[in-house]
């Protein structure tokens, strides 16, 4: 009678805390699955869920096309789409989310992946705070690299692979020629479509961003 009733204690005390615990899901939206990909945790209480895909590079983790959710919230944070490449990682408690873009930033202007934004996500009074900045540490082209690229764009009669990249990072660079070739970069090789809009209008739209940041 004494281990019966032992265990029907135990059963019980189980059976509550079955019950208490809440599963960490994102709630219903037409961008990403329910189930997360990842939580993370804060020493208030509250856990961030992940909803999307994820692959290892290296030793890193890299994010795309993504929802985050505040868990027991019924509407999402945000959405990361699938152009969009992005490290995470929590400090302290804030979430920190690199937005990382594939621009000409290396030597020889090569193409590496590029830190482009850093976001913070915290909580004060259990109310979540987002902010937003630029990295205005971004490589600046040099002089020589600059008249490099405009000479490239005088020069070229049709599409050129990643000479609209190039041009924005001039642009960035802070030389005017760079940015009204950026703007005609449409008209002398459009109309442009597929891809190629895709990338030119990203482009603009970070352009923006970075004029008023």
């Amino acid at each position: 009678m004494r281990f019966v009733f032992i265990l029907t204690i135990g059963l019980t005390i189980n059976s509550r805390g079955q019950t208490q615990e809440k599963e960490c899901a994102c709630p219903s939206n037409q961008y990403a699955d329910s189930k997360p990909e990842t939580t993370f945790h804060f020493t208030n209480g509250k856990d961030i869920a992940l909803c999307g895909y994820s692959e290892t590079k290296g030793s890193e983790k890299i994010y795309s096309e993504f929802v985050l959710a505040v868990c027991g919230q019924d509407k999402i944070l945000d959405f990361w789409d699938a152009m969009t490449s992005c490290k995470i990682r929590v400090t302290g408690d804030t979430l920190i989310i690199d937005e990382l873009k594939y621009l000409p930033t290396g030597d020889d202007l090569n193409f590496k992946s590029t830190l482009w934004t850093s976001q913070k996500v915290y909580f004060k009074n259990n109310e979540v705070q987002r902010r937003i900045k630029v990295n205005r540490g971004i490589r600046k082209y040099s002089r020589l690299e600059i008249d490099r690229v405009i000479k490239e764009f005088e020069h070229a009669e049709r599409y050129v692979e990643g000479l609209a990249d190039k041009l924005f990072m001039a642009t960035l660079s802070g030389d005017k020629k760079a940015r009204q070739y950026f703007i005609d970069y449409k008209t002398k090789f459009g109309p442009l479509d597929g891809y190629v809009a895709e990338d030119y209008n990203e482009l603009t739209a970070m352009l923006k961003v970075w004029d008023n940041a």
